[in-house]
């Protein structure tokens, strides 16, 4: 209760939600108003530079971090980052404990919070410029700007957190949405959407209670209301991040059902968006044909048998016939993604 004292500006910004995933990124974060001043840092960046959270909020990250010779021309980045509301990045050393410390990679990118602006900093050593997720790397084969991908890669492993398999599922998904996505020939822009959403589809259910997601027996009707809460806290959370705002109807719709018995919204057929009714065929193949803790996997006969019967239901009828012939071809390659 005392840190949310400390830290209640950030605590009404992000709510408990975005501030657990920020601390669980695998990289310094700090965030700014639009001053400058500090509203919230996670763990990592207090601990690399040995600060506690009254030596920075509400003061100015530049003077607390960056060396007297580089203060001018990092400041010339953040107000260029707040005038074009576009990303930025640079290297620069640190002070550490007032001495001059290692070379730090930076990446700014502007939030907005209704009509607010704020800023995210993500800060790795050097010796991490070049070392992404494996996973994460994998998955996109360098195609998605580095800069882009840093900001995913960061969102993709606070997801990591929330289940023990979270990271091949939603690599998994990807490759089975990109799929049939190529299959329809969409335009690369609209795959390239499709692909960050589709790793990060399940990143709300960071916000859900481990003993619920973890449980072995039934779920209770209080547990089913929970869970299906994940597609708008994951979508809240990307909200903020200002570019990646076009991915949030894939995001908040992929559980919706093609005969409107879905949630959250309960839409139904073709007013569900295109990418989230193929993101949610891709998502209960691989759901159907992966291991879980509480049973073993489902053949891919077995798989396409309730496919089928889904037709029309869950799935959109079309989209189901041309994966499933994609299954029964072969099936889909990673690398193709």
């Amino acid at each position: 209760m005392k840190r949310k004292k400390k830290m209640g500006g950030s605590a009404l910004l992000w709510g408990l939600f975005f501030e657990k995933l920020l601390q669980n990124v695998d990289a310094s974060v700090m965030v700014t108003n639009s001053r400058g001043h500090v509203v919230f840092a996670n763990r990592r960046y207090l601990d690399f530079f040995s600060f506690s959270e009254k030596d920075i909020v509400g003061k100015h990250w530049i003077t607390n971090v960056i060396p007297g010779a580089r203060r001018r021309s990092v400041k010339k980045i953040f107000d260029d980052i707040k005038r074009k509301k576009t990303l930025g990045r640079f290297d620069t050393p640190v002070l550490i404990a007032g001495k001059l410390g290692k070379y730090i990679h930076w990446i700014g990118i502007p939030l907005k919070d209704k009509r607010t602006f704020f800023y995210m900093f993500i800060g790795r050593e050097e010796k991490y410029l070049s070392r992404l997720s494996v996973k994460m790397h994998a998955a996109t084969r360098g195609k998605l700007d580095t800069t882009y991908k840093e900001v995913v890669n960061t969102l993709f492993q606070a997801s990591m957190v929330s289940e023990p398999d979270t990271a091949r599922h939603a690599v998994r998904v990807m490759v089975f949405a990109v799929g049939l996505a190529r299959k329809l020939k969409m335009s690369k822009e609209r795959i390239e959407r499709l692909k960050v959403a589709a790793l990060l589809h399940d990143l709300g259910k960071l916000a859900v209670d481990g003993r619920i997601l973890f449980k072995k027996g039934k779920l209770t009707a209080s547990d089913i209301r929970e869970i299906r809460k994940h597609p708008r806290l994951g979508s809240e959370v990307v909200r903020f991040v200002y570019f990646l705002r076009d991915i949030i109807p894939i995001m908040v719709n992929h559980h919706e059902n093609y005969d409107g018995g879905g949630y959250p919204c309960g839409i139904k057929g073709e007013d569900i968006p295109l990418e989230a009714r193929i993101l949610c065929v891709a998502d209960i193949y691989e759901a159907l044909t992966a291991e879980r803790p509480y049973r073993k996997r489902f053949s891919m006969e077995e798989a396409i048998r309730i496919m089928e019967m889904e037709k029309g239901l869950k799935l959109d009828p079309g989209l189901t016939d041309i994966f499933l012939d994609i299954v029964k071809k072969g099936g889909f390659r990673e690398e193709d993604s």
